[in-house]
C-alpha cells in the first residue's frame, strides 16, 4: 500500500461519502488515506489488521480457502464500505482475508493509535451494530454465493451490475465472485449468447432478453428466500 499525502483529497473523499456521519469523533483529524494495487490484501486470515478501512475507490472480495486451498469468495464490496468492523476494531483474528479486486483507495484509521477511540464513539458503535445486523440479514452470504446454478447466478449478477443494458464487468473477476471457474463462466455466457439473451461487442456485452435474463436471475432468488 502507497500512503497519499494530499489533505485535501483526504478531506474530498470524506465529504463526498459523507464519512463523517458514521462516527462523532472527527474523522479527518484521525484518517490517513491510502493507495492499494490490484491483489493487494487490506486484510489476512489470522492476522490483525492495524487499520480500520472505508473503501472509497475500487472493489475489494472478502474470501477465505477451502481444504483444496482455493480462494471462495464470501462477500465483495464497492465504495463506502467498511472494512475491519468485525474485527480488526475489536482485536480479533480475522476469520477470513480481504484483497483488492481493482486498484483501491481508502480512508484508513490506525488502530494502534485510534481503537480506544472509536470504541467509546457511541454514535460509531451505533452504525457498526447496524451494518453488521443488515449485513446478517443480507442475501450476500457464503451460502448464497454457492447456491443455485451458474446460469441463475450470473443472470443475476449481469442484471446487478449492467448500466443501460450493457454488462462491462471484467470477466476474470466476475468467475472469482461467483466461485467458478473463468473456463466453466466463459461456456455460460456463450450459452446466454446462443440463447440470444446477450450480444458480445469488443469489450462488453449488450443485453437482448432483459425479461429471459430475470425469469433465470429469480430461480436463484428463491433457493435462498
Amino acid at each position: 500500500m502507497i500512503r497519499i499525502n494530499d489533505s485535501e483529497q483526504l478531506k474530498g473523499y470524506i465529504d463526498t461519502y459523507k464519512l463523517q456521519d458514521y462516527l462523532e469523533t472527527n474523522l479527518f483529524s484521525i484518517a490517513e488515506l491510502f493507495f492499494f494495487e490490484k491483489n493487494e490484501h487490506l486484510i489476512h486470515t489470522g492476522e490483525i489488521s492495524n487499520y480500520f478501512y472505508f473503501l472509497v475507490e475500487g472493489t475489494v472480495m472478502v474470501y477465505s480457502h477451502t481444504s483444496e486451498e482455493q480462494n471462495l469468495c464470501i462477500n465483495y464490496s464497492y465504495q463506502s464500505t467498511l472494512i475491519g468492523e468485525a474485527s480488526s476494531l475489536w482485536g480479533m483474528l480475522p476469520k477470513s482475508s480481504v484483497k483488492t479486486l481493482t486498484p483501491c483507495v481508502c480512508v484508513s484509521v490506525n488502530l494502534a493509535k485510534y481503537r480506544d477511540t472509536l470504541q467509546n464513539d457511541v454514535v460509531f458503535l451505533k452504525q457498526i451494530c447496524k451494518i453488521l445486523s443488515s449485513r446478517l440479514n443480507s442475501g450476500i452470504t457464503l451460502a448464497s454465493s454457492l447456491s443455485g446454478s451458474v446460469e441463475s447466478r450470473l443472470a443475476a449478477f449481469i442484471l446487478e451490475h449492467e448500466q443501460d443494458n450493457v454488462f462491462a464487468f471484467q470477466l476474470t473477476t466476475c468467475a472469482d465472485i461467483l466461485n467458478v471457474s473463468y473456463r466453466h463462466l466463459l461456456r455460460t455466457m456463450a450459452t446466454f449468447r446462443n440463447e440470444k439473451l446477450i450480444k458480445k461487442q469488443k469489450s462488453y456485452y449488450i443485453i437482448t432478453n432483459h425479461h429471459r435474463l430475470q425469469e433465470i436471475a429469480e430461480l436463484f432468488e428463491t433457493s435462498f428466500s
